[in-house]
């Protein structure tokens, strides 16, 4: 790629200096084998910088302050009157089953408690006056929370200098004291397997005196094969008056779901959805939020008037959200100013049906017309670049987003508990999506302190 007019950032001098000591062969092995010696499943099925990314810890007040912001603009949108909600939220296929098919909004409670992943994006100098640009919102079955644990404590075991330099948040742990609040037995669902990071998710919350129970329901009617699965159980729901019941004696504080959803998956299992959406025991991470992760709600966050309803003032906010939009109506000029956009479909996830440059182009003339309002149009911008080496690659100048992990509960219009847990990005040098399974790389992201 060409990097013409991206920002570069660079660590200070002192911390060069220290990158410059351990971006070689040794260090890589050495990283490769704490994977292996790990027994993570898959862990080295991706690749990884060898070499963290450092923003200035002064820097983290105005990520946090943003995360708060958009927060709590999803949760105040989600807790409006049923009519209000409707009007406000765009149509898709997965809002419409949910509100119409799964009635999310009637069986709300008034307690919402979960995590968000904001992809977002540095772009220019990270200080005080720039905070960092929302790309998408992530809400169920996102990827990292244990992750971003896991290799920064692998590389603060292998530089230990960085254990000074730097502050480095576990994700994991914050996400387990915000389960936490709903209580210390959560079930999660899982279809039929589990990854590396739920993995360490779990043995976290052990670790915590907590019980992350990862449990196929028998209503997936599906193979485990418990082999490669030994962690997963495979246990019938029963829904009672008092709450559910898990097998035979299993009774939650609280359900967590796995993984994101399909509309193709939400009709294949309603009935499960809809008792659960039902029952007393509260989900950690509700089928509710889903309303605001689809790519619509960066439509709404543009939307000035809805800023200075839900937040108090249009301002705020104002230099975090790209301009979007919806195509319906819009394809001639997206068409002709192709360069500044990216199309996104309002459910897609994990980079799948995001479109730019020529591929955009090919993919509106396929996009009946009657489909339009199925997609989202954002602003381009230009990530900050970083430079990497790859445990599975090498060296090299790559453009990177940045996860930011955000917990919450929230309760009667406020909140109960906030916090930014954790931080980490992916970057890549093959184009202008930077997802793991485009050809992205993962890097662990820590704050370095003084600066």
């Amino acid at each position: 790629m060409n990097f013409k007019n991206y920002y570069h950032e660079k660590p200070t001098s002192s911390v060069r200096a220290l990158f410059k000591r351990y971006n070689n062969e040794d260090h890589k092995i050495a990283l490769w084998n704490a994977f292996v010696d790990s027994q993570l499943d898959g862990v080295i099925n991706d690749d990884f910088s060898i070499l963290p990314r450092l923003l200035p810890a002064s820097y983290f007040p105005v990520i946090e302050k943003t995360c708060q912001d958009i927060t709590t603009f999803l949760l105040k949108v989600i807790s409006l009157p049923e009519a209000e909600m409707k009007a406000i939220i765009p149509e898709g296929p997965v809002r419409n089953f949910l509100i119409n098919e799964l009635k999310v909004i009637k069986h709300r409670k008034g307690r919402i408690s979960g995590s968000f992943r904001f992809d977002m994006a540095i772009v220019g100098e990270p200080n005080k006056n720039n905070p960092p640009k929302l790309l998408e919102v992530n809400e169920i079955g996102f990827d990292g929370l244990a992750r971003s644990t896991f290799f920064q404590n692998t590389l603060l075991s292998l530089i230990p200098e960085l254990k000074k330099k730097t502050i480095a948040l576990d994700t994991a742990a914050a996400e387990v004291r915000s389960m936490n609040r709903l209580g210390k037995d959560i079930v999660r669902l899982q279809y039929d397997c589990y990854n590396w990071d739920e993995e360490v998710l779990r043995l976290k919350a052990m670790d915590m005196g907590s019980r992350l129970h990862l449990i196929s329901p028998t209503q997936y009617d599906c193979e485990i094969d418990k082999k490669d699965f030994p962690l997963l159980e495979r246990r019938p729901f029963t829904f009672l008056k008092e709450g559910v019941r898990v097998g035979k004696d299993l009774h939650p504080d609280a359900f967590n779901m796995s993984f994101a959803f399909t509309i193709e998956e939400l009709i294949r299992d309603q009935k499960l959805y809809l008792n659960m959406i039902r029952s007393k025991t509260p989900q950690y991470g509700p089928l509710l939020t889903s309303l605001v992760a689809s790519k619509n709600v960066l439509i709404m966050l543009h939307d000035e008037s809805l800023r200075r309803k839900l937040l108090g003032s249009s301002k705020i906010l104002k230099d975090s959200i790209l301009p979007a939009f919806p195509l319906a109506g819009a394809a001639d000029h997206v068409r002709a100013q192709s360069q500044n956009y990216v199309i996104k479909h309002v459910d897609g996830c994990g980079g799948e049906q995001v479109f730019m440059d020529q591929e955009m182009l090919k993919w509106i003339k396929k996009i009946p017309k009657n489909r339009h309002h199925e997609w989202v149009v954002q602003q381009k911008t230009r990530l900050n670049t970083i430079d990497v080496n790859g445990l599975l690659s090498r060296n090299k100048r790559v453009i990177s987003d940045l996860g930011v992990f955000v917990h919450y509960d929230w309760q009667d219009g406020k909140f109960t508990h906030f916090e930014v847990g954790g931080l980490m990005c992916r970057g890549t040098n093959k184009g202008l999506k930077v997802n793991v399974s485009s050809g992205g790389l993962q890097v662990a992201v820590m704050l370095e302190k003084g600066v």
